[in-house]
């Protein structure tokens, strides 16, 4: 009986033996198969995310480089801008001290036709009528061919010396278009015409305007 009851307990111990040991094995292998598939599936993925992540790194600094340079850049513009401005306020106290030293200058007389024109006449300080413009459809447009006056008046080439058809000179005022801007009274000579010229350099740099 002792025997028999030795030999169970053997026989009990062995199974038990043997299904640890399967257990282990099992375990073992569901490691190892889980380890390969982590491997074979998550390894080309991390890869894939490190080789993003070095390339992201890449554009960064050169984003960063590009930014450097535009900084350097507008630094520089930055100082042209400041140098232009100081070369503006130069040339606009050089006019005011010519405008000064000139004298007094005349205005310009704003007038409405009967069919609603609007047109003006640039007039000297003794009020005589040196250029009359053409019609203007609209007070806006005259406005703005009396600031092209002021900004083209200076320039000799913006005068058109003509001859009319009784032999007589006169001359236009034209913008870098051609277009006309104003046109003076016919001269008995071409001298009298030099002098009308003259007037309009003087006088055409006013800022007074009237209406008439």
């Amino acid at each position: 009986m002792n025997q028999l009851f030795l030999q169970l307990a053997q026989s009990v111990t062995g199974n038990v033996v043997t299904i640890v040991a399967l257990d282990l094995v099992a375990a073992i292998i569901g490691f190892v198969a889980a380890w390969f598939y982590a491997k074979s599936v998550y390894t080309p993925v991390i890869k894939g995310l490190e080789t993003d992540k070095a390339n992201l790194n890449n554009q960064v600094v050169k984003l960063k480089g590009e930014f450097g340079k535009l900084n350097e850049k507008a630094d520089k513009l930055s100082g042209r801008i400041t140098e232009l401005e100081g070369q503006l306020t130069e040339k606009d106290s050089e006019i005011k001290n010519l405008s000064s030293k000139a004298g007094p200058v005349g205005k310009f007389a704003v007038s409405t036709s009967k069919g609603g024109g609007n047109y003006f006449n640039l007039k000297a300080t003794n009020g005589q009528v040196i250029i009359t413009s053409v019609m203007y459809a609209s007070r806006a447009d005259c406005n703005e061919a009396i600031e092209s006056v002021r900004e083209y008046c200076t320039d000799d080439s913006r005068y058109e010396r003509k001859i009319s058809a009784d032999n007589k000179p006169y001359f236009n005022l034209t913008t870098p278009a051609g277009q006309v801007i104003g046109k003076s009274e016919m001269y008995e000579s071409t001298a009298g015409m030099e002098n009308g010229i003259a007037s309009v350099k003087k006088n055409g740099i006013s800022t007074i305007v009237v209406e008439e």
